[in-house]
């Protein structure tokens, strides 16, 4: 019985460590992403798993639950145009890449589905449900938040968050995981979205194979 308890004791101290001041920053700022007329996202993202980097700029398009991202990714010394897009009904995916192989056409994936797939771009605003401890601290302008000890074994190890103290909207997130590396830099936040960046046009792929599933 005395194990028992003091086993319920050590769960509960490890729930605890999500202080309610990390979960109602996290709600402030994800209402800030999440502006009822649409949110324009300009970002940058540098990913890098030991000696092989990736950096992609990128702005991204949301409105409820539709989403847009146009960017340009740079791996290896080749430069590639990327976008992907849901809008509502359907999700695509599309990359053009500058020096291409002979022959080789750019290929527009075009798949039905009820809900937008997860991008490695996306922001989980509920860390604080999915990780066991949260640290947070002042440093110079931004309310700096560590993740740690997740939940799930399939999450991150680690994941950072750097928030603006006086605007309380999000510039970092960097995560973690073994020897590779992710960091998302935000930019610039616009307010405002017309609903026509989210309408798909394929003729504005020319040359391009769509392939539906």
């Amino acid at each position: 019985m005395l194990t028992f308890v003091l086993m319920m004791c050590g769960i509960m101290s490890a729930e605890a460590q999500i202080s309610a001041e990390v979960s109602e920053l996290l709600k402030k700022v994800a209402a800030k992403m999440d502006h009822p007329s649409g949110t324009e996202v300009d970002m940058n993202v540098r990913a890098k798993m030991f000696i092989i980097s990736v950096n992609m700029k990128m702005t991204v398009f949301s409105k409820g639950d539709k989403q847009r991202m146009k960017g340009t990714m740079k791996i290896l010394g080749k430069t590639a145009h990327i976008e992907s897009g849901f809008d509502g009904q359907q999700e695509w995916d599309y990359k053009h890449l500058d020096v291409k192989k002979e022959n080789k056409k750019d290929t527009l994936y075009i798949k039905k589905v009820a809900k937008k797939s997860k991008a490695d771009y996306d922001v989980d605003f509920d860390l604080d449900k999915s990780y066991r401890k949260a640290t947070i601290k002042l440093k110079d302008k931004y309310h700096v938040i560590t993740f740690t000890n997740p939940i799930s074994k399939d999450d991150p190890k680690k994941v950072t968050m750097k928030i603006d103290k006086d605007n309380e909207v999000l510039r970092e997130v960097s995560v973690k995981e073994g020897g590779a590396t992710m960091t998302l830099t935000f930019n610039r936040i616009k307010y405002g979205v017309n609903d026509n960046v989210f309408v798909l046009d394929t003729s504005k792929y020319p040359g391009a194979v769509i392939v539906r599933k």
